[in-house]
C-alpha cells in the first residue's frame, strides 16, 4: 500500500490539502499519515515550565487531531496521525522518506511582495528541500476530480527522472498527461528544428518507445516567461492539476536565480506537483 504524507497546521488550508490527500488516497488505494506541521516548538522544550506547556500543546494536538478524523470525507481511508516533536520544512523530507511515502500533500497560502523575496511561503521551503513528488493546493473552490495534468518542461535530459516520476503519477492518478514546452524570446529562444532535436535527445534519453512519435505530443507555446506561457495554456485546456520539476535551489543562489516551480506553486490556483531533479 502506497502511503500519502501531509503536513497539518490545523488551519483552513490544511485541512483543504487533507481534502484532496484523501480524495487521492482513494484513488490509488493509498493510507495518510497526518503529522502536525508545528509539533512542540523548540522554544517550548527550553523554558523553565517545558512540561507542563509540551504536556498541553500534545494534548491540544490529539484533541485536534481527533476533530479531523471525523471529517466525512475521510470516509474509508487509513490515516494514521503522528504527532513529532520537531517538524520543520527541511525535516519533512527526512520524515517522507522514513516512512516511505509515495507523495505529499500540503496546503499552501502562497505569498507575495517583499515577504515572498526573502521568506517565501511554507510550501515554497518544502519545495526546495522535498525529494519526494509534492502536491501543492490551495484553499479555494475548485473541486478535485482531475482529468488533465500538463508537465511543463525545459526537456533537458537533468528532467528526464522527473518525468519518469510524474508518468507514473499520472498514472496513477488515471489522467491524462499533456507536455509543455514555452519558447521564450531573446538568447532563450528555440528554432522549430532545434526543439525537435532536443526532444529527440530527451524522449531517446528516457528510453520512450516511439522518440520521434513522441516529439509530436509536445505541445509548443510563445510566451514572455515560463510561469506565464504554463499558466495561459493551462486555463486554455482547462488543466486540473500542474506539473513541473524544480531545482530546489537554496541560499543566494535561490535568491539570484530563483526557481520555476516554486513561482509557479506559489502563484498557481490549480494544484501544483512539483518533483526535484
Amino acid at each position: 500500500m502506497k502511503t500519502i504524507l501531509i503536513p497539518i497546521d490545523f488551519s483552513s488550508t490544511s485541512s483543504k490539502a487533507l481534502e484532496i490527500g484523501a480524495s487521492i488516497a482513494k484513488r490509488i488505494s493509498a493510507k495518510i499519515v497526518l503529522t502536525h506541521m508545528a509539533g512542540i516548538e523548540e522554544g517550548v522544550l527550553t523554558k523553565k515550565t517545558n512540561f507542563e506547556e509540551a504536556l498541553y500543546h500534545s494534548k491540544l494536538a490529539e484533541k485536534q487531531f481527533s476533530g479531523l478524523l471525523q471529517q466525512p470525507f475521510l470516509e474509508g481511508v487509513l490515516v494514521e496521525p503522528v504527532l513529532q516533536k520537531k517538524l520543520n520544512f527541511s525535516s519533512i523530507n527526512i520524515f517522507a522518506k522514513d516512512i516511505d511515502a509515495s507523495l505529499i500533500v500540503m496546503g499552501s497560502r502562497g505569498s507575495s511582495g517583499l515577504n515572498e523575496i526573502f521568506k517565501g511561503s511554507n510550501a515554497e521551503k518544502v519545495v526546495r528541500s522535498s525529494e519526494i513528488p509534492l502536491l501543492v493546493v490551495k484553499e479555494n473552490e475548485l473541486a478535485f476530480a482531475p482529468e488533465r495534468l500538463i508537465f511543463a518542461s525545459n526537456f533537458d535530459e537533468e528532467t528526464c527522472d522527473a518525468y519518469s516520476k510524474i508518468v507514473e503519477i499520472a498514472g496513477l492518478l488515471s489522467v491524462h498527461i499533456e507536455l509543455l514546452y514555452v519558447n521564450l524570446p531573446g538568447k532563450e529562444f528555440m528554432s522549430t528544428i532545434e526543439m525537435d532535436e532536443k526532444l529527440l535527445r530527451f524522449f531517446k534519453k528516457v528510453r520512450h518507445s516511439d522518440p520521434v512519435k513522441a516529439i509530436k505530443t509536445v505541445k509548443r507555446v510563445a510566451d514572455y516567461s515560463v510561469e506565464e506561457g504554463v499558466f495561459n495554456f493551462a486555463s486554455l485546456t482547462g488543466a486540473d492539476i500542474i506539473a513541473i520539476a524544480t531545482h530546489g535551489r537554496k541560499g543566494l543562489s535561490h535568491l539570484l536565480n530563483g526557481s520555476i516551480g516554486e513561482d509557479i506553486a506559489n502563484h498557481s490556483t490549480l494544484p501544483v506537483l512539483t518533483v526535484k531533479i
